[in-house]
């Protein structure tokens, strides 16, 4: 090809690349106040596939599709308030933005600056214009010494009506931003819950039988599941959040108030039979007055199961106002199954898994290997029970790790031979990646493909953990930020959020998010695991000892990281005894080849005390049996002092943060 063809295929390629941006920024612009216009509205417009236009636009702009939409809303947002007197508030429904908040962080991070600083910017533009102007004038009178008394006179007159006027100018700025804040902090609450919004309550179980309590669970589970495939109701509130919510006393407005909703489903479950009957109640959550009511009968039989949560969704979607699209109605009436009997046994596995014990995690495993003997192409128990291998290894310390992770990777490969492009096996894959073979390169690349396409509808522990570990915690911030808005109960956000404020240096602030939480989640055992940890490197002494003590008082799990903080708070308080029977446990832990990274507590609790020859002792241990825990090898508060020592420099490269190019921290980060 000459170097002419060259040139002339540039130059087409430019030309339709413009035409085609052209096109799209007419298309947002068209659709400027509409929330539901996204990515795949935006490339069905265009007659494209979704991922063709982001191949497209990553080529010619270096940028992602959700993250073109969403910079030209953010510019467009800037002309609106430098030209018109609305409130942030305003702007962001103007431009297609659900949520003020979302809407005022997204603009901060893109600008540097708030929509509520837009008017005193221009404002200091003004003040500083006037004063080149008046600069330029006083000059002049300095150096036109020879002219009339008169024509002084009438300069001077100038340069105080100038600065008169600024002083008018500044004071109307500063009445309208402060009016505009309180406007903001009036309205903000309606205004940032999504005016199609739901969340669906647990099901009643009316059967007269609690053993049949996962049915009404699995059911409300499932058709969450397949709400949230409708893309016209802008938030669902997850099982996991809405689960919390079962034994409630409280009122319809306060839980929608805590869940940011605008509607509320309840329902109730009965079986007779084979027969099986759900009642449904669909609540403004405004006014708490019934919008639907309907009751739906099947045979208990797994096709006519899947069509009762098919059609249970169409109803919910039609009384919201809400119209399903083609594709997504196709997805919606998948059925998983076509065993009645595998369907049963994977609704109590899940049902088990949620209580998260050592016990719950056996009777769940028993219960996928039952479902998948049914029906072996049912891909679901597959990823559920490598999630409780992968959690039961890592975080819970049930299982020897390696056996663990071989035992989810030996699940997830027959899952992808069922569904190859099922985004929960990738997320297990590379979740068990980055834990159990520390690699940092796979890994990363999920990761900036996450970071890649922020439309993904739920949150990871690689989008939450791994950037905290890997020494980028706004990003975990913003991440939360995200994903915050369509599931503001989750319990993993505030903690994950005070974790991030913490390694951003901001310790009040965590302090704070932490003990404004703590009421709120006194009964789960991550959260107070994780606060526990957290309020030690925050120095909160007293109440790490009270998250510990609940702990202790209501869970029979004993994992090593309890037995460090025994062991050290011991130390502390000066009871050497003590101190030797926590560190017998570890110990002893440690020689049964337990998981749960005994090696790693041990030398955390060394380094604690200073003894810095034992800390790399016991790290090298933890290094030699691939502990989970190693992957804190970059962040740990307490090994910052010895950051600088070779032994510390091999084992993080050996590690593997530097495959990614991550510099050690220096000893002055912490």
């Amino acid at each position: 090809m000459s170097s002419n063809d060259n040139f002339y295929k540039d130059f087409q390629e430019k030309s339709s690349g413009k035409i085609l941006v052209d096109k799209l920024t007419k298309e947002i612009e068209a659709n400027l106040n509409n929330e539901q216009f996204g990515v795949d509205s935006l490339a069905q417009s265009v007659g494209m596939s979704r991922s063709n236009l982001h191949r497209k636009l990553n080529k010619l702009l270096n940028t992602s599709t959700s993250r073109f939409i969403r910079e030209y809303r953010l510019k467009r947002a800037l002309e609106i308030l430098k030209q018109e007197d609305i409130t942030a508030s305003e702007v962001a429904y103007r431009i297609g933005f659900s949520s003020a908040t979302y809407f005022n962080t997204s603009f901060h991070k893109f600008y540097g600056y708030t929509p509520g600083d837009v008017k005193s910017r221009i404002s200091r533009e003004i003040e500083q214009s006037t004063q080149q102007f008046t600069n330029k004038n006083e000059k002049k009178l300095s150096i036109d010494s020879g002219s009339s008394k008169t024509t002084k006179s009438k300069n001077k007159k100038t340069v105080l009506w100038v600065t008169l006027l600024l002083v008018i100018i500044a004071s109307a700025l500063f009445f309208f931003n402060d009016i505009s804040k309180k406007e903001e902090s009036i309205l903000g609450v309606e205004k940032t819950t999504h005016e199609k919004s739901i969340a669906v309550l647990p099901f009643k179980n009316l059967t007269g039988k609690p053993d049949l309590e996962y049915v009404s669970d699995g059911m409300t589970d499932a058709v969450i599941s397949r709400l949230t495939k409708v893309s016209a109701i802008g938030k669902v509130i997850p099982f996991t959040s809405t689960l919390s919510y079962k034994k409630t006393k409280k009122t319809i407005k306060e839980i929608a108030t805590e869940l940011n909703v605008s509607t509320l489903l309840q329902g109730n479950l009965q079986i007779s039979g084979n027969r099986i009957k759900i009642s449904l109640q669909l609540i403004d959550a405004t006014t708490s007055e019934h919008i639907w009511s309907e009751e739906y009968a099947r045979d208990w039989k797994s096709d006519e199961i899947f069509g009762l949560q098919t059609e249970l969704v169409e109803g919910i979607a039609s009384n919201m106002n809400s119209v399903i699209a083609k594709d997504e109605l196709a997805d919606i009436k998948k059925t998983p199954t076509k065993s009645k009997l595998a369907y049963s046994y994977y609704l109590q596995g899940e049902f088990q898994r949620q209580k998260g014990n050592e016990l719950s995690y056996l009777n769940a495993i028993s219960l996928y290997e039952k479902a998948i003997t049914v029906d072996s192409n049912f891909v679901d128990p597959y990823i559920d029970m490598a999630n409780v291998w992968n959690m039961g290894g890592s975080v819970w310390g049930f299982y020897d790790e390696q056996i663990a992770w071989g035992n989810a990777m030996a699940l997830l490969e027959k899952a992808l031979k069922i569904e190859p492009t099922n985004q929960r096996v990738e997320e297990e894959l590379n979740t068990g990646s980055f834990f159990y073979d520390w690699n940092f390169e796979l890994v990363e690349k999920f990761y900036q493909n996450i970071l890649g396409n922020s439309i993904h509808d739920k949150p990871s522990v690689i989008s939450l953990d791994y950037p905290i570990k890997t020494g980028r915690p706004e990003e975990t911030l913003k991440a939360i930020e995200y994903y915050i808005i369509n599931d503001p109960s989750n319990v993993f956000y505030p903690f994950f959020k005070a974790e991030a404020m913490f390694y951003l240096g901001s310790t009040d602030e965590a302090n704070e998010i932490l003990t404004q939480t703590d009421p709120l989640y006194k009964d789960n055992w991550f959260y107070l695991r994780e606060s526990t940890k957290l309020y030690f490197y925050l120095e909160e002494y007293e109440k790490s000892k009270i998250q510990l003590k609940k702990i202790l008082n209501q869970f029979s799990d004993y994992p090593p990281i309890l037995m460090w903080l025994n062991a050290v708070y011991a130390q502390m308080d000066g009871n050497s005894n003590e101190v030797i029977q926590y560190l017998g446990e570890l110990q002893n832990e440690y020689d049964k080849g337990s998981s749960g990274s005994p090696a790693w507590f041990i030398a955390l609790y060394y380094a604690h005390i200073k003894d810095y020859e034992r800390t790399f002792e016991w790290l090298q241990k933890s290094y030699d049996r691939h502990e989970v825990e190693m992957t804190w090898l970059r962040e740990e508060p307490l090994l910052a002092p010895v950051r600088n020592d070779p032994q510390y420099k091999e084992l993080y490269e050996k590690v593997g943060f530097s495959s990614i190019g991550l510099p050690i921290k220096s000893t002055s980060d912490f």
